[in-house]
């Protein structure tokens, strides 16, 4: 059994730097490449609106049912237990092509601090980040906690750093903003900055993971929840209105590590990027965490061969951690071969946690009994249709995920009758 390990304050950090990191670096100049600096900028504003609901969502459902299974065993709760194999399914494979292309934000970073050329060396370094936040994870939840302490005042100070230099140019950067250029942007574009942008928002269903080692859960979930929320918001708009700024002067802040650009040439701008990979180093701890206890979930059900899920004497589950780090390798170098565009990662991922969004808000709703909870239901799940109707072919994926985890577990109820 996972033994109570995280206090508060320790889930608040982790709960921060699993959310920050690769979304605030590497989601900005990501969705200005796939649309344009006001759609993205808009896009940012929206999801933090839309965000307040599904965190209460999660924090209701984490405070009721804290569980290692954490978002998956909400999705089944929703849709049925006949679901809760294949939501398990959905889960796996949307965090072995997330968890990749979060290692490719982190690549190029260390790429850009090391002035080495992108092209050739984003993958060993994303191969290198992955191997190093495993080893941390072996070492124990503890140190992970205390790495996620430093990194949070590390962020505010990044971003304060970026904020500072770039607010000047923000009011001028919105001079030929107006009403009638917001309006015309379709509505198309603005599904797809979303979409990428919400990508920054995952990481706290991922904490969900993580709740049955959480101390004193009914009282310390939702204020992990919400005291990381409102800190994140902040973050991230601050930054996404630099980002903005930094467009609009002509900088090229595109691409994963777009928000770089931002940075004077000086021992200054080094020491930022500096931080900025410690931060995405830490960010890595905390997702590798969340999808091991996942993973760790899989092979108690089955789905995942169960000599995987066996804990080591600390209470960790070592194996499925060294099996997933070979997974993501491998999937790394496979979309390096084949010359896969990382935003299909990121998209593919960011619609499998939808897609188990609406099945956590169902399972909210058969919960509750008030007619206010119902009401932030209706308005997360309005949200959740919005975001999930524009995915077109590539609802496939999950699709399929969730037929072969409901047939390997009906396949393993007749091996035992």
């Amino acid at each position: 059994m996972l033994k109570k390990k995280i206090t508060l304050l320790s889930g608040v950090a982790i709960a921060i730097s699993m959310v920050v990191g690769s979304g605030l670096f590497g989601l900005p100049g990501l969705a200005i490449s796939a649309t344009n600096p006001l759609t993205a900028l808009l896009g940012w504003g929206l999801v933090v609106l839309l965000m307040p609901p599904l965190i209460y969502v999660f924090s209701w459902l984490g405070r009721q049912h804290p569980s290692s299974e954490g978002i998956s065993l909400y999705a089944s709760m929703g849709l049925g237990e006949w679901s809760r194999p294949g939501i398990m399914m959905i889960t796996c494979g949307t965090l072995a092509v997330g968890m990749p292309a979060f290692f490719l934000v982190g690549g190029n970073y260390i790429a850009a601090l090391l002035e080495l050329d992108s092209t050739h060396w984003s993958i060993p370094c994303a191969l290198l980040l992955a191997c190093v936040t495993t080893v941390i994870n072996l070492r124990g939840v503890e140190k992970l906690g205390f790495v996620n302490k430093l990194v949070v005042a590390l962020v505010l100070g990044v971003v304060a750093y970026i904020s500072i230099r770039t607010m000047p140019s923000i009011p001028a950067a919105f001079a030929g903003v107006t009403m009638n250029s917001i309006s015309t942007i379709p509505l198309a574009q603005i599904w797809l900055a979303m979409s990428i942008v919400f990508w920054a928002f995952q990481g706290w269903e991922n904490m969900t993971f993580g709740f049955a080692e959480i101390k004193n859960p009914e009282v310390n979930i939702p204020l992990i929840y919400w005291i990381s929320f409102a800190l994140v918001s902040v973050i991230y708009i601050v930054f996404a209105l630099a980002i903005f700024a930094g467009a609009q002067q002509g900088l090229n802040v595109s691409g994963l590590s777009g928000v770089a650009a931002l940075l004077p040439n000086s021992t200054w701008g080094r020491a930022a990027l500096t931080v900025m990979v410690f931060i995405l180093v830490a960010n890595a701890n905390s997702w590798v965490f969340g999808s091991s206890r996942a993973f760790f979930s899989a092979s108690e059900l089955r789905l995942l061969p169960s000599g995987l899920g066996v804990l080591n004497s600390k209470g960790i589950p070592a194996r499925m951690l060294i099996a997933a780090l070979v997974m993501y390798s491998l999937i790394i170098i496979t979309m390096w071969h084949f010359k896969i565009d990382e935003h299909y990662a990121f998209l593919l991922t960011t619609q499998g946690f939808i897609i188990l969004y609406g099945g956590a808000v169902l399972a909210f709703m058969r919960g509750t009994k008030r007619w206010w909870q119902w009401l932030i239901g209706l308005v997360a799940g309005a949200s959740w249709v919005f975001l999930v109707q524009g995915f077109g072919w590539m609802i496939l994926y999950p699709i399929s995920l969730m037929l072969v985890g409901v047939l390997l577990r009906f396949r393993h109820t007749l091996v035992k009758k």
